[in-house]
């Protein structure tokens, strides 16, 4: 199962029960912010936060003329989450707007693949969950 697939399934159980008035049945949350939140009433998706070991689900509960609130489930995934950045080798037309490939000698595109690859060992992934600054292509 992907990562997407798995993170909408789990995401959908979490909202079904806050949906009806139940407090998620896994993850991690604060219990006295779940109490508030139900008694605003009913809840919204909010976004998926991916980290390299968790995933931070949101649900909103608006309420009429009140501060919204965010209240946060915190899962485990079954195994680490990592960050795919676009490869150097990818170009992108902005006026086109189309992503292809690019051509590079054989010791050229090894080389970029072996520096993707180490992107995704731990560490240097882990510093990708943060927000990305726009990067320019030369």
């Amino acid at each position: 199962m992907s990562l997407n697939s798995f993170a909408a399934d789990q995401r959908v159980r979490i909202f079904e029960a806050l949906k009806v008035g139940q407090p998620p049945l896994e993850g991690v949350f604060d219990e006295s912010l779940w109490k508030e939140c139900h008694a605003k009433g009913e809840p919204q998706m909010g976004s998926t936060v991916y980290k390299p070991w968790t995933i931070h689900y949101e649900f909103i509960y608006p309420e009429a003329g009140a501060s919204t609130t965010i209240f946060t489930v915190q899962t485990k995934p079954p195994e680490r989450i990592v960050f795919m950045p676009v490869p150097a080798w990818v170009i992108e037309s902005i006026w086109q707007g189309e992503v292809t490939g690019s051509h590079h000698f054989e010791s050229d595109a090894t080389k970029l693949v072996m520096a993707f690859q180490a992107q995704l060992e731990e560490s240097p992934n882990a510093v990708l969950f943060g927000p990305q600054p726009p990067r320019r292509r030369e």
